[in-house]
């Protein structure tokens, strides 16, 4: 590597005007009614979202309702977050917008 320059390649939340709140209410409800304020607050990428979704599969001091919805497309949230990550590393950048693209399908049903 270079000793004086460095590449940064980064995903970053581009949720608009209203933030994740309008971009994605449901999601927003979900993390509000388990007191996921710093989330809130942070308004992470849909990709670093992947992770809250597992802690919150996780967390006893989320509802069972709420679990139920994360559990059903968890799964596929973490292999649809894996394949992006590979493609991200690999160059692949047409496939991760693909992949990211799904994301955002995923978080919408949720």
């Amino acid at each position: 590597m270079s000793k004086f320059i460095q590449i940064d390649v980064r995903l970053l939340a581009a949720y608009g005007e209203g933030g994740l709140k309008r971009a994605f209410p449901d999601l927003y409800r979900l993390l509000d009614e388990a007191g996921y304020d710093l989330v809130i607050e942070r308004e992470p990428s849909l990709y670093e979202m992947v992770e809250v979704m597992i802690r919150m599969n996780n967390d006893p001091a989320v509802g069972r309702e709420s679990k139920k919805r994360i559990a059903k497309k968890l799964k596929e949230m973490t292999q649809v977050r894996d394949r992006a990550r590979e493609a991200l590393l690999s160059g692949r950048l047409s496939e991760l917008d693909g992949l990211l693209y799904r994301l955002e399908d995923l978080f919408s049903d949720l």
